[in-house]
């Protein structure tokens, strides 16, 4: 379970989240919902290597490409496409799409504080759901993957909880619900993209399987080979039931009987 301690770090980034969404609405809100553009020149600069959030890699170069193994979790958010279509969903927001902004500003700082508890890095936001990758420990590969399923049990329990607070605490929202994906493989950690806009990334199985899996309702499902790796121990606590999402194979996790 997530400490006490914890759980007011989660509650104050969900609150930065949120007053920095509000702020950016008043702002230009408005000029989403009726279409408006807005300009930007962007002066980028290609390099030879790049700074990079991905675990153990602070920096890439695409002339130097490099292979690692990651658990990667993705976590996202279910039915985000039916709140975008959503009118007056509470008495204080009038349009889906700021719905789903505030929603998402809550759950992703959410996401990325929970998973830090965990060694978990997130590399991308996805929307409405980030990828987190947790750099595998070739001395300790199950407490890896210990750590990751952590992350990823906290994400869809405790964290949401505190997300859902915030929301219909300021908001009135109804209770968002959300997936989480497990997958383990070894990644090619590279710069993609054109010159001038290449960022890095870790492209591997782990981060395909992880968001395929991803697709349940407040429950964990785990890759094949993840299973496979899955730490041994007598009186264990979880079960594993065979099952698949968006066409992959994988498992759901339970508790025990």
């Amino acid at each position: 379970m997530l400490t006490q301690e914890q759980e007011i770090l989660v509650s104050a980034a969900v609150e930065r989240g949120l007053n920095r969404a509000e702020g950016a609405w008043q702002s230009v809100g408005k000029q989403l919902i009726t279409k408006a553009s807005t300009t930007f020149d962007h002066a980028i600069l290609a390099e030879q290597a790049k700074p990079s959030s991905i675990p153990g890699h602070p920096w890439v170069s695409d002339s130097n490409p490099i292979v690692d193994e990651f658990v990667a979790l993705v976590v996202d958010m279910r039915n985000s496409s039916e709140h975008l279509k959503s009118r007056r969903a509470s008495p204080v927001i009038e349009y889906g799409f700021q719905r789903v902004f505030y929603e998402t500003s809550a759950l992703l700082p959410a996401i990325s504080v929970t998973c830090g508890f965990n060694s978990g890095v997130v590399t991308e936001y996805l929307g409405d759901g980030a990828l987190v990758l947790f750099r595998v420990n070739i001395e300790d590969r199950e407490e890896t993957i210990r750590e990751a399923y952590r992350a990823a049990k906290h994400c869809i329990g405790q964290t949401r909880d505190i997300v859902n607070r915030h929301l219909e605490g300021r908001y009135k929202l109804p209770p968002i619900h959300v997936g989480a994906g497990l997958a383990m493989s070894k990644a090619l950690i590279s710069l993609v993209g054109d010159d001038n806009d290449s960022q890095p990334k870790a492209i591997g199985e782990c981060v395909w399987e992880a968001t395929k899996l991803s697709g349940g309702v407040n429950a964990v499902y785990v890759s094949v080979p993840l299973y496979e790796a899955w730490p041994v121990s007598k009186g264990g606590k979880l079960r594993f039931l065979k099952a698949s999402t968006n066409s992959v194979e994988g498992y759901k996790v339970a508790s025990a009987a």
